[in-house]
C-alpha cells in the first residue's frame, strides 16, 4: 500500500510508501486490523528475513575482522621471536666462518707458503710443510688445513700421518679449488670423498706477480652448531644454494631436499661431488602462502602426517646458504578463530537486542497513533453522515436510471465477448486441425510402410526384422498420439522438454521413415556424416518432423529429374548444430523464395495444403533455432537448420 486511501488516512501504518499493491483497509476499520493484512504480514515477514541477513552479514564481517586482527598480531610477535631466534643462530654460524676464515686468508700471505707451491715438486720440503700445517690446525681446532698445487692436487696437508691422508690425491673437480681468490675466502660445503666425513671448506689463492701458484684451504665441523638445535623451540634448517638441508633439528631431513632438484643441478652436484653420491630424497615440502615480511605458511609431510609451519628464512651473506626457522601456527589459528567466535556471537546477541527494542518502539508508537486516527475518524464520520443522507436521497433517482443502463450495457459486451470467444477457438481450432492434419500424413505413410514390410518379412519368416519394424510402429503410434493430444488445448501446443540429440541419429531416423518412398521412386540419398558426432539441444519428435518435411519435398523437387540425388550434411559451426539437405532439382525462383515459408503457399498442383515449411519454420525457432533456404550454384535447391548445439558424449555416426 503506497499511500493510504482517503477514508482511512487516519490509520497508521509502518510500511506506507513501501509496499507494490493499494490499500485495503476498509473506510471505519479498527487500526488494529492493520496487523492481520497480507501486506502487512509479509513486509514484516521480510524484514524480519532482511535483518536476519544483516545480522548474519555484521556477525560474519566482525568475525572475521577479529579473526585477522588476532592473526596479525599473532603473526608480528610470532615473527619477532623467530627473528631472535634466527639471529641467534645464523650470529653463531657467521662468527664461526669468520674465525676459521682467517686462517686460510693469513697462511696465503706466509711467504714459507708461497716459497713452497713455487719451489719444483722435488725440492719441496714436503714434511716441514705438513708439519708447520698441522700445528696450525691444533692451534684453531679446525678438521684438516692442506695446500693444492695449480693442478689441483693436494700437496700438504696436516693430516699427512693418518691413514685417510688427503696427500696426493686430485680435488680439481671441487669448486672452492676453482673459484679460490687471492685476498679473500671462497667457502663451500660437502662431504668429504676420503673419510666420508662433512663440513665446510675455506679457500685463498696464492698468487705471486699474477700467477697462480695454488690454493691455501682448511675444512671445519659444523655439525657441533647443529647439536644445540635438536632440543630448540623451534625447529632450524640450513640449507645450501640448492636447498639441499645441511644442518637440522630434525635428524631425518639432514641431506634431503626442500624440492625436486632439476637433471641440471643434480648432474653439477654429481660432478662436484659435493654430497659424495647421497641420494638426496625431496621432503614433501610444500610452500601454500606468502605472509609478507619473508613469513611464509609452508606444510611437511602428506596425508594425516602433514604438519603445517610458518618458515622464517635469512640468506647467509657471501656463502649462499639460507637459515630458516620453523614455528607451528596452531595455537596461533586457535586463538584467532576462538576470539572471531566469540565476536560473532556478541555481535548477534546485540543485533536480536536491537530488534526486540525496535519491535517495541514500532509497537507502541503504532497503538498511540491508532488510538488518536480512531477518534479523528470517528468525528469526521459522523460529520459526513448528515451531509451524504442528504446527497443520496437526492441521486438516488438518478442512479436508478443508471443502474439499469448499465445492466443493459453489461449484457451487451458480456453476449459480444461470448460472441468473441467463440469466434477465437474456432480460429484456434481451425489452425491445430490443418497443422495437426499435415503432420499426421507422413507418419501415417511411414506406417503403411512399416506394415507392408513386416508382413513382407513376416512371410520370409525374418522375425528380427519384424519385430524391429513394430518396434519402429509403436514408435510412431506414440508419436501420433503426442500430436493427436493437442487437440485437448486451444491455448497452447505442448513442445515437451528440450534434451540433447544426436544430429546422427535423428537424420537416419528420418530417412528411415521415407526409405520405402526414396527406394520406390529411384532417389538416392547421401548422407555425409562429420569427423566427430554432433549433438544438438532440441525436441526429437519436432526435429524429426522437421526432416522428414524436408526430405520429403526434396523427394517431390527431384521427381522430374533423370538422376534423382537427395544429400544431407551435418556440422557443428560454433556453438550452433548444422543441417543442410539439398536435392539436384530445378531449384526455385525469387517469387517462391520470399513466400516460401507463409502459411497455405504450395507449389505442388496436386497436394498439399501449404503449411509444411510454415510449421516447419515456427518448430525450429520454438527450438531457439532457424530455417533458411536458397538455390544451389550448381542446381537445386538447399534447406539449411540450425540448431543451439549442446555438449554430450555420443558415438560418431
Amino acid at each position: 500500500m503506497n499511500a493510504l486511501s482517503p477514508r482511512a488516512a487516519a490509520a497508521p501504518c509502518r510500511y506506507s510508501g513501501r509496499c507494490g499493491g493499494r490499500c485495503r483497509l476498509a473506510p471505519g476499520t479498527d487500526p488494529a486490523a492493520l496487523a492481520a493484512l497480507p501486506c502487512v504480514v509479509t513486509m514484516r515477514q521480510r524484514d524480519f528475513f532482511l535483518y536476519v541477513v544483516l545480522a548474519a552479514l555484521l556477525s560474519l564481517l566482525a568475525g572475521w575482522l577479529v579473526f585477522e586482527h588476532t592473526l596479525q598480531a599473532g603473526l608480528r610477535d610470532l615473527r619477532g621471536a623467530m627473528e631472535s631466534r634466527i639471529s641467534l643462530h645464523a650470529g653463531a654460524l657467521e662468527r664461526e666462518m669468520e674465525r676459521f676464515g682467517l686462517l686460510p686468508l693469513t697462511a696465503s700471505l706466509n711467504r714459507d707458503v708461497a716459497d713452497f707451491l713455487q719451489a719444483p715438486p722435488a725440492a719441496r720440503d714436503v714434511a716441514e710443510m705438513n708439519r708447520y700445517l698441522k700445528q696450525l690446525n691444533a692451534s684453531i681446532g679446525a678438521q684438516q688445513a692442506y695446500l693444492v698445487d695449480p693442478g689441483g692436487q693436494i700437496v700438504a696437508t696436516s693430516n699427512w700421518d693418518r691413514p685417510d691422508s688427503f696427500l696426493g690425491r686430485d680435488i680439481s673437480y671441487r669448486p672452492y679449488v676453482r673459484n679460490a681468490r687471492p685476498g679473500r675466502t671462497e667457502g663451500f660445503y660437502g662431504i668429504g670423498t676420503t673419510n666420508n666425513a662433512s663440513g665446510y671448506f675455506l679457500a685463498t689463492a696464492v698468487e705471486q706477480q699474477g700467477r697462480r701458484l695454488g690454493v691455501v684451504a682448511i675444512k671445519i665441523d659444523l655439525e657441533q652448531l647443529e647439536k644445540p638445535w635438536r632440543g630448540a623451540e623451534y625447529p632450524v634448517l640450513l640449507t645450501d644454494a640448492n636447498d639441499v638441508v645441511i644442518l637440522a633439528s630434525v635428524p631425518d631431513w639432514k641431506y634431503a631436499t626442500l624440492g625436486p632438484l632439476s637433471p641440471a643441478a643434480r648432474q653439477k652436484l654429481e660432478e662436484t661431488q659435493q654430497y659424495n653420491h647421497r641420494p638426496l630424497p625431496a621432503l614433501p615440502w610444500q610452500p601454500l602462502r606468502d605472509l609478507g615480511e619473508g613469513l611464509r605458511l609452508a606444510r611437511l609431510g602428506e596425508g594425516g602426517a602433514a604438519q603445517d609451519y610458518l618458515a622464517l628464512a635469512r640468506q647467509m651473506p657471501g656463502s649462499g646458504m639460507n637459515v630458516t626457522v620453523l614455528s607451528e601456527p596452531g595455537d596461533l589459528y586457535s586463538l584467532a578463530w576462538a576470539r572471531a567466535v566469540a565476536a560473532m556471537v556478541m555481535v548477534a546477541f546485540a543485533s536480536v537486542l536491537l530488534h526486540a527494542f525496535r519491535l517495541w518502539r514500532d509497537a507502541t508508537r503504532e497503538r498511540l497513533a491508532a488510538r488518536e486516527a480512531l477518534q479523528a475518524a470517528h468525528d469526521h464520520l459522523e460529520l459526513q453522515v448528515e451531509q451524504r443522507s442528504a446527497e443520496l436521497r437526492a441521486a438516488n433517482a438518478g442512479l436508478r436510471r443508471e443502474v439499469q443502463e448499465r445492466i443493459q450495457a453489461v449484457r451487451r459486451l458480456e453476449s459480444a465477448q461470448e460472441e468473441l470467444i467463440r469466434t477465437e477457438n474456432l480460429a484456434v481450432i481451425g489452425q491445430l486441425s490443418a497443422g495437426l492434419a499435415h503432420e499426421i500424413n507422413q507418419p501415417l505413410a511411414a506406417l503403411s510402410t512399416l506394415s507392408a514390410n513386416a508382413v513382407r518379412f513376416l512371410e520370409r519368416g525374418d522375425t528380427e526384422t519384424v519385430r524391429f519394424n513394430l518396434g519402429r510402429i509403436t514408435d510412431l503410434v506414440a508419436r501420433l498420439g503426442t500430436l493427436t493430444g493437442q487437440l485437448r488445448s486451444f491455448a497452447r501446443r505442448s513442445t515437451g522438454e528440450a534434451e540433447p540429440l544426436p544430429l546422427a541419429q535423428r537424420i537416419e531416423s528420418a530417412a528411415a521413415l521415407l526409405g520405402h518412398r526414396l527406394e520406390k521412386d529411384g532417389v538416392q540419398l547421401v548422407l555425409e556424416p562429420p569427423p566427430a558426432a554432433v549433438v544438438a539441444q532440441g525436441e526429437a519428435v519436432r526435429l524429426e518432423q522437421v526432416l522428414v518435411n524436408l526430405i520429403g519435398n526434396a523427394a517431390d523437387a527431384v521427381a522430374e529429374q533423370t538422376e534423382k540425388r537427395i544429400r544431407i550434411r551435418w556440422w557443428q559451426e560454433g556453438g550452433a548444430a548444422c543441417v543442410t539437405v539439398s536435392d539436384n532439382g530445378p531449384g526455385m525462383s525469387g517469387a517462391v523464395l520470399e513466400r516460401l515459408f507463409e502459411p497455405f503457399f504450395t507449389t505442388k498442383k496436386s497436394s498439399g495444403l501449404g503449411l509444411g515449411l510454415a510449421i516447419s519454420s515456427d518448430i525450429m525457432r520454438r527450438l531457439g533455432g532457424s530455417l533458411e533456404a536458397a538455390n544451389r550454384p550448381e542446381g537445386g535447391a538447399v534447406f539449411t537448420l540450425r540448431l543451439p548445439a549442446a555438449a554430450m558424449e555420443s558415438k560418431r555416426a
